[in-house]
């Protein structure tokens, strides 16, 4: 193994260590464990510090929506907000690139919206992974089949 695929294995079990904190803490927790492993990851990941934790914030406000916490959730997206509005930016288009990712599609606004953000901050490596999600156009009601959509415009 390499000194960088040492690196990268660290990185993704710090990643794997955050979301687990995130599961432990629960939906009403404040997070302390995840911001400060969420801190630690972007020290020694490299990530930018404001990006690492507006993304935790998130992750922790969805937790907390998704078992019926809103008012937690409500605290966490403002605390999210407060790490950057260049950060949640980020944290929304990679929530965008991941859906699309993982369903496979992407309604044609929001996958425009995705790869013009990838082009004006300089991340091919978002666009690329954005292109290659398939478009749902405007009224078409299928998103089982995203590719008969793209070709019957």
């Amino acid at each position: 193994m390499t000194v960088e695929g040492a690196g990268q294995d660290y990185l993704t079990r710090q990643v794997g260590a955050l979301l687990e904190a995130i599961r432990e803490e629960g939906p009403v927790g404040e997070g302390r464990r995840s911001f400060r492993l969420a801190g630690h990851l972007a020290a020694e990941g490299g990530f930018h510090l404001g990006d690492i934790l507006a993304a935790t914030a998130h992750l922790l406000a969805v937790h907390a929506w998704n078992n019926g916490y809103l008012a937690a959730a409500e605290v966490l997206t403002r605390r999210m907000r407060e790490f950057g509005a260049e950060s949640v930016e980020l944290v929304q288009h990679l929530v965008r690139l991941e859906t699309g990712s993982e369903q496979g599609w992407l309604p044609l606004e929001d996958r425009e919206a995705l790869i013009d953000y990838a082009r004006r901050v300089q991340r091919p490596d978002i666009e690329q992974r954005a292109q290659a999600i398939a478009p749902l156009l405007p009224d078409v009601s299928d998103p089982e089949s995203p590719d008969r959509m793209a070709s019957e415009s």
